[in-house]
């Protein structure tokens, strides 16, 4: 297998931070309330409330990598 070497300015690794930071908050927030047992199985109260611990989560590291227009697009507030 061959192995290679990137280098990327922070910027750009801050935009891949992002996106998937992004991309996870999004599919939480469709499970919400859609009784799948992302993480507890049987309780979809429970579930619930942990999916929006997460969901709280991904939002703090969303306002420390994003910028206030990325932040302003997704609805958060810096």
């Amino acid at each position: 297998m061959a192995k290679f070497t990137v280098e990327l300015d922070w910027e750009t690794v801050d935009h891949i931070v992002v996106g998937q930071l992004r991309d996870t908050r999004e599919s939480l927030k469709a499970d919400l309330g859609s009784s799948k047992a992302v993480f507890v199985w049987g309780d979809d109260e429970a579930d619930d409330a942990e999916i929006q611990r997460h969901i709280d989560a991904i939002e703090i590291l969303l306002k420390w990598y994003s910028t206030p227009e990325q932040l302003k697009d997704m609805g958060l507030e810096p």
